[in-house]
């Protein structure tokens, strides 16, 4: 029996309008309904997540949710995280400095709270400020941010150099501090060696006494596959990548804007 349903939000849960459908909406409460919690599991800020869950009128449905691909377990009755990933600041100016030596034209990014803090002020950073209805700040020097507490760091650009700032990154010096996969083409998410959407899934399957054989992962992207590795079951959209689709007991025939995740859900639950 599903006692938890983990879902990525971009590419699975919201629509390319970046929404939550009113199919989607009915669904999750459905299953709410059966006792199973319903966690959103995202690369998203908590800022953010928040208000698309406070936009869909989910806000006293959805308990907990997983922010920053794993950095944080929100409890949204009691307003807190109940679990957190810090990253180390001196890796991420080691990155920083990496990444303006060899590619600067890509967009080094740090989320904190309603502020998102770039290196470049371009249409992709407004667009990912706007997004999680942020405020962007220009980072003129990293060691101002020495204070503040990051659980990731997103680089935006042309895949390509992404990749091969990935490369970069994977034979520094801190390589086997940290860990990089793409949330969507242009954004390559860096984190902790030892975090992610899984670490934090099993940390949250252990706080509420239930079996990652009774979890079900539903996601569409690289930042998803390790989740979809550790639910006991898993599903890919049908408009997942071709290299995640290989991790999913079920994909659906239905994309992200055809309520895909209506379609999952129907097909592991009793709704």
């Amino acid at each position: 029996m599903i006692k938890i349903v983990a879902a990525d939000m971009d590419g699975t849960s919201l629509g390319t309008d970046e929404n939550i459908s009113e199919t989607n909406i009915k669904t999750i409460k459905k299953v709410i309904d059966t006792g199973a919690e319903f966690i959103f599991a995202s690369g998203r800020p908590a800022y953010g997540i928040n208000l698309k869950i406070a936009d869909a009128g989910l806000t006293d449905k959805i308990r907990y949710f997983i922010a920053y691909n794993g950095g944080i377990v929100y409890d949204t009755e009691n307003k807190k995280n109940i679990y957190t990933k810090i990253m180390d600041f001196e890796i991420i100016k080691k990155i920083y400095n990496l990444i303006l030596q060899n590619i600067p034209d890509l967009c080094f990014c740090l989320h904190e709270d309603e502020f998102i803090y770039v290196t470049q002020d371009d249409e992709i950073t407004t667009l990912e400020a706007e997004s999680n209805h942020q405020t962007k700040v220009l980072i003129n020097d990293i060691e101002d941010l020495s204070g503040k507490k990051f659980m990731k760091i997103l680089l935006v650009g042309e895949h390509k150099k992404l990749e091969y700032a990935a490369e970069i990154l994977k034979q520094s010096e801190i390589g086997n501090t940290i860990k990089t996969m793409f949330s969507l083409d242009m954004l390559l998410e860096v984190l902790p060696a030892d975090s992610d959407k899984s670490v934090a899934l099993k940390w949250l399957s252990e706080y509420l006494n239930v079996p990652l054989t009774s979890v079900l992962a539903v996601g569409d992207a690289e930042n998803d596959i390790e989740m979809l590795k550790t639910a006991g079951y898993s599903v890919a959209m049908q408009n997942a990548y071709k290299h995640v689709k290989k991790y999913a007991d079920y994909i659906t025939e239905k994309n992200n804007d055809e309520n895909g995740l209506t379609e999952a859900l129907e097909k592991f639950l009793d709704l």
